[in-house]
């Protein structure tokens, strides 16, 4: 597979970015969200890297090292969010905290408090797009999870492109993301949304959506990116890792078919499914409550 291809087509098909675009890829130090960044770049994307430092002691380390490296090899401009200033606590303090209190594993406190700051941060930094580095893989795990877990309508916005809505939208029920708003049986694009209000989503988008993991892993050590190619130390025993590990077994082309047939579905499962999105009475960040998930989690750590 031609990943730089696959991606410029996916960004095409979707309209995913324009060139005039400020966009800000979300740096993890691993193989995908050190692929997308290098060829957004060399596609020729105003690019800048955001990266959040959760004190995962050397693992942490190593990874700041190795992208303040090679942000500057490629000459990216990159943003390092220290997660103690930010919200006062490390990570592993703050899963420790919410284990016993709320019952919630790392991984989902984790997700909360990182996609809090990286929406927090990408306005920050004055961008329209915010990139990450979701794969295939990751996508088709979200199907199964959440059709297992009984609620396929938590992947509902699962597509290239969610989010944008800015303040006062409207979002699907059961997602973290704003506004949709395609009509039927059309394909979310990023060009469906409205430019990201203050307070509001920065549009997400996933040049990697259709990439096999396999491919990325074959196309980094090709590259020569001197990373960690090692999981989060963390990532162990949650119902994701289990996911991740049954679906080792299924072959790529699987995974294609589980995740273009989802996207068939969609259209028909966002109906009726919107509600509003309103301000966190907090941080001002978007929520779809009174309070959003990161400050009923910093509100814990008091």
């Amino acid at each position: 597979m031609n990943i730089e291809q696959k991606v410029a087509e996916t960004i095409k098909k979707y309209k995913l970015l324009k060139k005039s675009d400020k966009v800000v890829v979300a740096l993890s130090g691993g193989k995908d969200s050190t692929s997308v960044l290098y060829i957004l770049k060399k596609l020729g994307y105003n690019v800048e890297g955001l990266m959040i430092d959760l004190y995962l002691g050397q693992w942490s380390e190593i990874h700041n090292k190795n992208m303040i490296k090679f942000c500057r090899e490629i000459g990216v401009p990159l943003t390092i969010v220290d997660l103690k200033k930010e919200v006062g606590q490390r990570i592993c303090f703050i899963k420790t905290v919410l284990k016993k209190q709320k019952n919630l594993t790392g991984c989902t406190v984790c997700g909360i408090i990182k996609r809090w700051i990286l929406n927090k941060w990408a306005k920050k930094m004055g961008a329209n797009k915010l990139v990450t580095g979701h794969n295939l893989d990751d996508e088709a795990q979200n199907v199964l999870m959440n059709f297992l877990k009984g609620n396929i309508l938590l992947g509902v916005n699962s597509s290239p492109a969610t989010g944008g809505s800015g303040d006062g939208g409207s979002e699907v029920r059961g997602s973290g993301f704003g506004k949709v708003g395609t009509g039927k049986g059309e394909q979310p694009t990023a060009d469906s949304r409205q430019p990201t209000a203050e307070g509001g989503f920065v549009q997400r988008i996933k040049p990697l959506f259709f990439i096999p993991e396999s491919e990325i892993m074959k196309y980094a050590k090709k590259k020569k990116f001197d990373i960690l190619y090692d999981k989060c130390p963390c990532a162990f025993g949650t119902y994701r890792v289990e996911t991740r590990d049954w679906m080792s077994n299924i072959s790529d082309g699987e995974k294609m078919t589980i995740v273009k047939e989802f996207q068939k579905l969609i259209p028909r499962l966002r109906e009726g499914n919107f509600r509003e999105i309103k301000k966190c009475k907090k941080c001002g960040e978007p929520s779809r409550g009174e309070v959003c998930s990161a400050c009923k989690i910093f509100e814990c750590l008091k």
